[in-house]
């Protein structure tokens, strides 16, 4: 007897297994869980072009400007924190919903800031908000791939993602020309609405009843206890936040660099930092390529090298003089590129031995990024928004991401011969 037609996608309660899954509902299932990602990247880049204009209008200095981008992420990392749990308690749609809700409010509520101030804490619930959507699609991805089929998940969200530092650096240049800095807020909030309508009608629930895990203090002590002994997860876990810790140097200082340093315009400035988005969205395509023949770690491994070389060419074009503006982005934007081989792969390698608590697993891994960022945000306003500097600090951050993947490979086994990440889809 003719078995029964599939249920469609958007009536199911929870997904098929991924090998039922047909072409189209992995396409729109990878569609929709970037829709999600793209929403952090988004928060911070579109706000860029607005940094200087913000510490001209509210008479303050680079550095509490850039702490308004610290405050960001330290809401992202509290968002994650406690989303990350709660997605693998409830399943993973509600806590996405409420989560990116939260940014939709919270930028509306900046429209109206009267100061650096109040707008320094509403950007920390507006990172809480944008961080339930990367922290949910991240643990949707484990839930459904393992190994180098979650590798090249990862890199087919960087390429849909990509499209939003492409875009939104350039949209919040051509909002300042028209309404000022409170307009790119304005764009936000539409944004996120958008997400939570689409989310709402589209994405299915991945987690079923049976796997998720109570959220009960004891449990998740018991669980943080067991991702803390795991030195495969700690080395990746370092390397991945001290890379972020790199791009954030970049994110945080390119804006007075361009705009003060090089005399670049908002707009100008927006289709430049756009520009540079471009070798990413490129490299982490090639990354699932590279995974046919070469493992994980290998991989990871390239990238590094990668971006150590870029590096060492920046910090010498900078401080020779050689090449002027050209000498300090076209390598930072090779660096950038690189880490599109670093990022998904150390994801996979973290996340490979933590399946039934991906959550919490891809929410120490995205707070750990969040914090680290944090951390490195005001960090050129204290020493310098100068291209030397931004290229030695960038610089610092490769050598210790790729002294912690060191540390990885000896203590854990995963060989540039070999090691984790040979394993295929589920």
């Amino acid at each position: 007897m003719a078995s029964p037609p599939a249920t469609p996608l958007r009536h199911r309660r929870t997904l098929p297994p991924v090998h039922e899954l047909t072409r189209w509902q992995l396409i729109r299932i990878t569609v929709l869980l970037g829709i999600m990602t793209g929403l952090g990247p988004a928060t911070v880049d579109m706000y860029l072009p607005a940094l200087p204009q913000l510490a001209d209008e509210f008479l303050t200095s680079t550095a509490s400007v850039q702490a308004t981008l610290t405050g960001s992420l330290l809401g992202m990392a509290a968002g994650q924190l406690v989303i990350g749990p709660l997605s693998d308690s409830v399943g993973r749609r509600r806590p996405m919903m409420l989560g990116v809700s939260v940014h939709v409010l919270s930028s509306l509520a900046m429209i109206a800031a009267p100061s650096i101030s109040v707008l320094m804490a509403l950007r920390v619930l507006q990172g809480f908000g944008a961080a339930a959507g990367a922290i949910t699609a991240m643990a949707i991805v484990r839930d459904l791939f393992t190994g180098r089929g979650a590798s090249t998940m990862f890199s087919r969200l960087m390429l849909v993602t990509g499209i939003a530092p492409v875009l939104a650096p350039a949209v919040g240049g051509f909002m300042m020309s028209f309404t000022g800095w409170r307009g790119i807020f304005l764009v936000l909030a539409a944004t996120s609405l958008v997400v939570v309508i689409v989310c709402a009608v589209a994405l299915p629930e991945t987690l079923p009843a049976h796997a998720r895990i109570p959220a009960r203090p004891r449990a998740m002590a018991r669980t943080l206890g067991t991702l803390l002994r795991d030195r495969i997860f700690i080395g990746a876990l370092l390397t991945q936040a001290l890379m972020f810790s790199a791009s954030f140097s970049y994110v945080s200082g390119m804006s007075f660099i361009l705009q003060d340093g090089y005399g670049l315009g908002a707009g100008e400035f927006g289709y430049l930092f756009s520009a540079g988005t471009i070798g990413m969205i490129v490299m982490s395509q090639v990354n699932p390529v590279l995974l046919r023949w070469l493992s994980t770690g290998q991989v990871l491994i390239l990238g590094l090298g990668g971006v150590m070389a870029c590096g060492v060419v920046m910090t010498a074009l900078t401080a020779s003089g050689i090449g002027g503006m050209w000498g300090l982005l076209i390598p930072v934007w090779g660096a950038l590129a690189c880490q599109q081989l670093i990022i998904p792969n150390s994801q996979t390698i973290a996340l490979s031995h933590h399946g039934e608590r991906s959550g919490t697993a891809a929410a120490f891994l995205t707070a750990s990024m969040s914090l680290a960022g944090a951390l490195a945000a005001p960090l050129l306003g204290f020493v310098g928004s100068t291209a030397v500097a931004l290229s030695v600090v960038m610089l610092t951050f490769y050598v210790l991401s790729a002294t912690a993947t060191a540390t990885l490979i000896r203590r854990s086994g995963i060989r540039a011969s070999g090691g984790i990440g040979t394993d295929t889809a589920t």
